[in-house]
């Protein structure tokens, strides 16, 4: 029996896995590969899209399903085909518009399994779509298919991330629910839903109710993940509230493979 046999490593991409310049370095590369020869299994749960994490899923040569859209989609890269999905109300539409219409310097991407759809371009939008290297469908919500939506990406400066938040707790909203994901992002989920929820979900779908899974993540869309795995850990740069959640705090930064020095720990 080799020693990770029966071991899942589910890994956040953003922050945690990739470093800042979202390229997958050579030494994480190499520590997942002494990780499968161990006998572990390797996969990810992130936020992105599929066609956002469609490039690290070739480059990471996943063999088993993984977790996409904070945890409103298990996806299997093998197959290509969607295992589980969780969308939004069709409320969400009318929710999206009233957003816009308080905030002038917000922009949307209302996310659909194969398209990502956006209101209208700000600074701070334009430099996450490069970074995701997606090209946006520019349509209003009310234009949008109202069928498949899994989740709104609210996208503002930093510095008004906190009037944004404030105005989401005077709302009556209680068919969805929100994380913030990023110092930027502020994300409508289904109601339920988190890579929590998904990773619980995960385990029934792929039999691995007798298996250890071990989780990693960097902010606050990736607690429930942590708490849902049996055993987790955080990279230095994690935000304070994901290290008092992690039962381990690794030493190094995503930028300095984290997830390398956490593979290393387990062999």
């Amino acid at each position: 029996m080799k020693q990770l046999e029966k071991t899942l490593l589910m890994t956040d991409l953003d922050g945690t896995l990739l470093p800042s310049d979202k390229r997958l370095a050579a030494v994480d590369l190499a520590a997942i590969d002494r990780f499968r020869h161990a006998g572990g299994t390797f996969s990810i749960a992130t936020g992105r899209t599929l066609q956002a994490a469609q490039r690290y899923l070739d480059a990471l040569h996943l063999d088993m399903p993984c977790i996409l859209f904070n945890g409103a989609v298990i996806y299997d890269p093998v197959s290509k085909t969607v295992l589980d999905a969780v969308t939004l109300p069709a409320d969400a539409v009318q929710m999206t518009r009233k957003v816009l219409d308080a905030f002038p310097d917000v922009s949307t991407e209302i996310l659909r399994l194969n398209a990502t759809y956006v209101s209208h371009l700000t600074e701070h939008e334009k430099v996450h779509l490069q970074i995701c290297q997606v090209e946006p469908i520019l349509m209003e919500p009310e234009e949008i298919p109202k069928d498949g939506w899994l989740k709104v990406l609210f996208t503002i400066a930093a510095e008004r991330m906190p009037a944004l938040i404030d105005f989401f707790a005077q709302q009556a909203w209680n068919c969805v629910d929100f994380v913030q994901s990023e110092a930027h992002f502020y994300e409508m989920l289904p109601k339920g839903v988190t890579k929590g929820s998904a990773l619980r979900s995960y385990r029934t779908i792929c039999h691995l109710e007798d298996w250890k899974i071990a989780a990693a993540g960097d902010f606050d869309n990736d607690l429930e993940m942590l708490r849902a795995a049996d055993l987790s850990a955080c990279p230095s740069n994690a935000q304070p509230c994901v290290k008092a959640a992690a039962d381990v705090q690794l030493k190094n930064s995503c930028d300095m493979h984290a997830i390398a020095e956490w593979i290393d720990q387990m062999l």
